[in-house]
């Protein structure tokens, strides 16, 4: 069953991005679960991540949830919700470094 008329690169937020969220925001589990996310490789430092653009698919269009791409949405700039970026934890550790900063409307 498709419950979104978006292509792969829209995806639902994965327990590292629902935990962050709910560790730094109080955003409820259930309310993230509404959430989605586009994602581009990057670089920060000498480092590789991975930025991420969460936002509220409730608030765009068909159309421009049909073209939703990360370029299209952070330049549409509609919907926002957070941005940030997902950095790969060292071998030894647990987890990925996960940073994100809150761009709703306050």
């Amino acid at each position: 069953m498709k419950l979104w008329p978006f292509g792969k690169q829209v995806q639902e937020l994965s327990r590292e991005l629902i935990l962050e969220l709910s560790r730094t925001f109080g955003v409820a589990s259930q309310d993230a679960a509404e959430m989605r996310y586009v994602s581009k490789r990057g670089r920060l430092g000498t480092g590789q991540v991975n930025r991420v653009f969460i936002f509220n698919p409730a608030v765009l269009s068909a159309a421009e949830l049909a073209s939703a791409s990360f370029e299209t949405l952070t330049a549409l700039n509609k919907g926002l919700l957070f941005t940030g970026h997902i950095m790969k934890g060292h071998e030894a550790s647990k987890g990925n470094l996960v940073v994100l900063y809150d761009k709703r409307a306050t």
